[in-house]
């Protein structure tokens, strides 16, 4: 969620490199999966002989893209062992074609996820399919696995959004009780004030709040781990040798579905699947509590389901404990 600024400032940040060719540029497999109006861009990286492939479920939607996991240490590490198949969902990154606003819901995202299991079935004889869903990624994984999770080996959530309603809620709770604080200890006094008068006239954040966002990025609710391996990414590479380019930061779409609400919690139970859960403690976009519950309320059999927070790490333990979420991915999809 809310990336993009982000990025764009690294990139436009960068010098301009002589365009050499590079191994990224070379690496893996690229094609694209049409699917109603969409040209979506699947680049799939990594060991493949190993035949377990991670489908990576970027966030977003809104200024998601899969291209840039690609760079992280993190996914860097799991691709030595399997390979990740990085997919940009319709609307979203370096998606193309003219898809019709009518059908940015979750049921075409997650007709357009089953697509591409299929085409991996196809194109890679049938591997070991294992879902990986970050953010709004966890939102669109549970609602596909609640349909199809007979197709799927394993499920990993990474700060997952299928409980946005509450989330939101909790998030708002969080960020004004976090405004107290700083405010009782006399730091940016006036800032955290102007956010509780901001918190008094909206009692709901929706998605497109890019107020609330400010807020959670200031109180580090994004990004925690200012010692992070991950702060040294070569992200020129990806810009300049990869599928994406400056493109991306320009998508025109707007989403405004996830404000209607989203709450798939009671339905976890009906989630079977081995299933791992990483979240970042420090979460202040989807709280630590909401993935607490979410390992409690999957249907999985305990002896197959495992949770791991990530003390250092905020709502992106792939960015930033990289070696440590990377262990715990590839700990989990070797046993299944």
């Amino acid at each position: 969620m809310k990336n993009r600024i982000y990025y764009l400032g690294v990139f436009l940040t960068l010098p301009f490199l002589a365009c050499n060719k590079k191994a990224l540029q070379k690496e893996g497999d690229f094609f694209y999966l049409e699917s109603k109006g969409a040209v979506m861009p699947v680049w799939v990286k990594g060991n493949k002989d190993a035949k377990k492939f991670i489908i990576m479920l970027h966030g977003g939607p809104e200024g998601g893209s899969s291209q840039y996991y690609t760079v992280f240490p993190s996914h860097q590490r799991i691709e030595e062992r399997f390979a990740i198949v990085y997919w940009d969902q319709r609307m979203c990154g370096m998606s193309q074609g003219n898809p019709s606003m009518d059908n940015a819901t979750l049921e075409q995202f997650t007709e357009d996820l089953d697509k591409v299991v299929t085409l991996i079935n196809k194109k890679f004889e049938k591997p070991e399919i294992f879902l990986m869903g970050h953010s709004w990624g966890g939102a669109l994984g549970t609602n596909y696995l609640l349909r199809n999770q007979h197709k799927i080996s394993g499920w990993i959530e990474v700060d997952g959004g299928h409980n946005w309603t509450e989330a939101n809620s909790q998030s708002r709770d969080t960020m004004i009780a976090y405004a107290h604080k700083k405010i009782d200890a006399n730091e940016d006094k006036q800032y955290w004030n102007f956010a509780l008068n901001w918190y008094a006239e909206h009692p709901v954040v929706g998605i497109n709040e890019n107020a609330h966002y400010t807020f959670v990025g200031k109180a580090k609710g994004y990004d925690f781990n200012p010692d992070s391996d991950s702060l040294k990414v070569p992200f020129t590479e990806l810009l300049f040798y990869s599928p994406l380019s400056t493109a991306y930061f320009f998508v025109p779409y707007k989403f405004e579905f996830l404000n209607k609400g989203l709450n798939l919690q009671s339905m976890l139970g009906e989630i079977t699947v081995p299933s791992l859960i990483c979240w970042g403690r420090h979460d202040k976009v989807f709280p630590v509590s909401i993935g607490i519950d979410t390992y409690q309320k999957l249907g999985t059999p305990s002896d197959h389901k495992y949770i791991h927070l990530f003390e250092l790490s905020s709502h992106s333990p792939n960015y930033e404990q990289p070696i440590e979420f990377a262990n715990q991915v590839i700990e989990f999809v070797n046993k299944y």
